[in-house]
């Protein structure tokens, strides 16, 4: 199907459980007998229809969803008979017909579920990729490869569904169960939270197919001249065979820093089945960046993360977060930990806090190979220690690794973020920075010097074109009808169950607002769910229906939760809150409605851009 097929199908799917919400108003009015105005197949203004009784059956122009329009439903409407209007009829009546639509779109979610688990929905599979260096996953021992076949004891069956079980879980400890090799290993994980996703998360990414790397080829770049074409499968880069795992290689990488030509070998199928090899060179076209730059990046000596089971950690006593400054009195410049140390005692000098410690343990040379396995260096941003970068002003204006910027143009600078954003506002404009060149051994006095840098705009090569992987899929298809309508039950209860922790986080601030998508985000992942098929784009609508259902029986005024609980109060206090009451309320309801929609809105806008 094409772009254009597959945007209506997302269009008509919304629209689709809008009108079955609406169906579910028009049964429930019919079932308790209150006359029904108007019974609408999408909005705006009439286009045809007939009336049958006191009904008008009508196709309005814009065909998205529908409506339903009952006698009495507005408290202020007193041109019916009370015996047709639905103002007099009982609490519980008037109960069953404000839960009509939730009820019909939960119907929808339990038919569409084994439908869909029928003819077998495709999911990522739940098997990890790659996995952030110090992160949560690391530190536990997760690999590259693992399938995980449970977490909590709950059988998983994608990615998607481990990635919110694990943001659900507050940032306890999360126990799972993962196959390596065939091997069945119990592994628990501790998620941290991430202040930029707004979610607790352990750092692991999904993992790719076996599937050939394809092309996809900028029209009139650098890979289409050479006779390159989108949907070819790379074999090699510069005669080395190109692997599944996404970035080239080390040196092919330094070969396109350089600009030099990249020969690429390529495997192409013909429209009439045959298959050809072809191999040619790329020369890069230089493009200049936007942004000048000082050529410098954070120094890598924030411990990130520490595995447990090392002896040598443990005495050392090293904890997250400590910032390494010296190894065995020399000071750390961000090597490699996997670098050759002298034997004998491991002694370090780190930052915690504002606190210096000097840590030492006994270590073999063996002991002083694997230490650079258990303990994670990243980025610090939290100061302005700095690497300087190949080709940059930095290096060539003398800073060395682990030299610190103090401030820029008088300014102090403390942090990387400052630092960036000092960088940004000045643009081309040449700088005046502060500089501290740290000794080499600890404790030497420090020397400061004036330098005066000029940013550069870096220049990027451009190949003209990107490589593609396919996602790792896992396929669930039911043996019976029994065993669709168990796994479409299963996955009814555990999106209501996920829901109601997602609120929950959401009020405790575990679940960051910013998650929170609105037509555009559900547009989008409805089309990208249409390009897993058509039995994952009728999940993805069951998920959806579910969704509405519980965002409906909310309890805010306009919604149908929020006549759901007016009737609870004329329930507990005999008589119906007055018309002055209920109409504030709808006012102050669409309000928050309004400002719920532009915020998501908004939300969807930044994930945009």
């Amino acid at each position: 199907m094409n772009d254009f097929g597959n945007g209506l199908l997302v269009a008509l799917g919304i629209g689709m459980l809008i009108f079955v919400h609406e169906l579910g108003h028009y049964l429930a009015a019919r079932w308790i007998g209150a006359r029904v105005e108007v019974f609408s197949l999408g909005f705006g203004p009439r286009l045809l229809g007939f009336r049958r009784g006191p009904t008008d059956y009508r196709l309005s122009l814009i065909p998205l969803g529908g409506y339903v329009a009952v006698a009495g439903q507005d408290p202020d409407d007193h041109q019916h008979l009370l015996e047709h209007s639905l103002q007099d009829k009982s609490v519980g009546q008037r109960f069953l017909f404000f839960c009509g639509g939730v009820v019909m779109n939960l119907l929808f979610a339990l038919v569409a579920f084994p439908i869909a688990f029928g003819n077998g929905v495709s999911f990522p599979a739940p098997v990890i990729g790659n996995v952030a260096l110090g992160g949560a996953a690391w530190e536990a021992g997760l690999q590259r490869g693992d399938r995980v076949l449970a977490v909590h004891g709950k059988s998983m069956y994608s990615f998607e569904n481990l990635v919110v079980e694990i943001a659900l879980s507050g940032g306890r400890p999360v126990p799972m169960l993962v196959d390596r090799n065939g091997e069945p290993r119990a592994i628990e994980v501790l998620p941290r939270y991430s202040a930029t996703d707004g979610l607790y998360g352990v750092g692991i990414e999904m993992a790719v197919s076996e599937a050939p790397t394809t092309l996809v080829i900028a029209p009139g770049g650098p890979a289409a001249l050479a006779g390159f074409e989108t949907g070819d499968e790379l074999l090699q880069i510069d005669g080395k065979t190109a692997t599944i795992d996404g970035p080239p290689d080390d040196e092919t990488q330094l070969h396109l820093q350089e600009g030099r030509p990249v020969e690429l070998r390529v495997r192409r199928k013909a429209k009439d089945g045959t298959v050809s090899e072809i191999a040619a060179a790329v020369m890069p076209l230089p493009r200049t960046s936007e942004r000048a730059l000082l050529g410098v990046e954070p120094l890598r000596r924030l411990v990130g993360g520490i595995r447990p089971g090392f002896h040598v950690v443990d005495q050392l006593g090293l904890l997250r977060n400590d910032v390494v400054l010296a190894i065995d009195g020399q000071t750390f410049r961000g090597q490699d930990l996997k670098s050759p140390l002298p034997s004998g005692a491991l002694r370090l000098l780190v930052q915690r806090g504002d606190r210096r410690l000097e840590l030492s343990a006994p270590a073999t040379d063996e002991d002083r190979a694997k230490f650079a396995d258990y303990v994670a260096l990243l980025p610090d941003f939290e100061a302005t220690a700095l690497k300087p970068m190949p080709e940059g002003a930095a290096i060539d204006a003398g800073i060395a690794a682990g030299d610190r910027l103090l401030s820029i143009d008088g300014a102090a600078v403390s942090t990387w973020i400052q630092l960036q954003a000092v960088v940004r506002k000045a643009g081309n404009r040449p700088l005046r920075v502060e500089i501290e060149q740290l000794p080499d051994l600890p404790g030497s006095p420090a020397k400061t010097r004036t330098l005066t840098l000029s940013p550069r705009q870096p220049i990027a090569h451009d190949y003209g074109y990107i490589r593609q992987v396919e996602r790792l899929r896992n396929e669930v298809q039911a043996s019976s009808t029994l065993d669709a309508m168990r796994l479409g039950s299963i996955c009814a209860l555990d999106l209501i169950k996920q829901l109601y922790v997602t609120m929950k986080r959401l009020l405790t601030g575990e679940v960051a607002a910013s998650n929170l998508g609105g037509i555009i985000q559900i547009s989008r992942v409805s089309y990208q769910n249409t390009q897993w098929g058509l039995p994952r784009f009728l999940y993805f609508l069951a998920l959806l229906s579910i969704n509405l259902a519980f965002v409906n029986v909310l309890p805010i005024p306009v919604l149908d939760g929020g006549h759901l609980l007016f009737l609870l109060i004329e329930r507990i206090k005999g008589s119906p809150v007055s018309v002055r009451i209920f109409n504030y309320s709808q006012v102050l309801g669409l309000v928050l409605v309004l400002a719920l929609v532009v915020f998501v809105t908004y939300n969807d806008i930044l994930r945009l851009l």
